[in-house]
């Protein structure tokens, strides 16, 4: 009698899938898969949040950076934020939001800006680009700021 009750709570163990783990912050909520994990837990400092996440394989990161903007536009943030990550050409205007590359520890790099009202979202993805924006279209969601993830 035990080992059948062994053997049947073994199978219904098996057959329940395994919940993702969720990290969120004020302005997103990540359903982190199977082969991602968060290299750096959301942060504050200042009202300014940052989290970073990378794949298993450790040729993808992408993060966030979200806060208060103090009144700067998108362009302004972009181009503070171009310039401190070094980038070779000034942030370009796509689709309602700035974007610029830059390298990083010799990865290539690409950034989004954009902002709506006081808030202001970078998301940056270092390594497979391809890879990053998956990874961000189907597992990051923003009720409220959803216009400020890359499009």
């Amino acid at each position: 009698m035990f080992k059948k009750l062994a053997v049947v709570l073994f199978v219904v163990l098996l057959a329940v899938p395994a919940l993702a783990e969720e990290v969120s912050t004020k302005y997103l909520s990540v359903d982190l898969p199977e082969k991602w994990k968060t290299v750096m837990a959301p942060t504050e400092n200042q009202g300014t949040t940052t989290v970073i996440f990378s794949n298993a394989a450790g040729n993808t990161s992408v993060a966030f950076v979200t806060g208060p903007s103090g009144g700067a536009d998108a362009k302004t943030v972009a181009d503070m934020f171009a310039a401190q990550f070094k980038a070779s050409k000034p942030p370009v205007e796509k689709n309602g939001q700035y974007t610029f590359a830059f390298t990083r520890q010799k990865k290539p790099c690409q950034a989004w800006v954009a902002a709506t009202g006081d808030v202001f979202m970078v998301t940056t993805i270092s390594g497979d680009r391809k890879a990053g924006l998956a990874f961000v279209k189907k597992h990051v969601k923003s009720d409220e700021f959803s216009a400020l993830l890359p499009k």
